[in-house]
């Protein structure tokens, strides 16, 4: 069963797939990706991380903290 999105939610992960789906958060908390910025709170990022469908990450512990779309909620 895919999980309901609100319109915020769609378009957001809307917008990091049409920008390589993979960003990191700058000392705003506002994520940039392929060199633009998220018009999207942190809130709607929060929320698609509870569901399953973007992670975030932070490699080997260094910078600041990514996002990165997954291949969706597990079963």
């Amino acid at each position: 069963m895919r999980p309901r999105l609100t319109q915020s939610q769609r378009d957001a992960l809307k917008w990091l797939s049409e920008h390589n789906g993979d960003g990191v958060f700058d000392r705003n908390g506002v994520l940039l990706a392929a060199g633009e910025l998220a018009p999207f709170v942190r809130s709607t990022w929060n929320a698609l991380a509870a569901l399953g469908l973007v992670q975030f990450y932070n490699p080997a512990g260094k910078g600041r903290g990514r996002l990165r779309l997954t291949q969706g909620p597990e079963p």
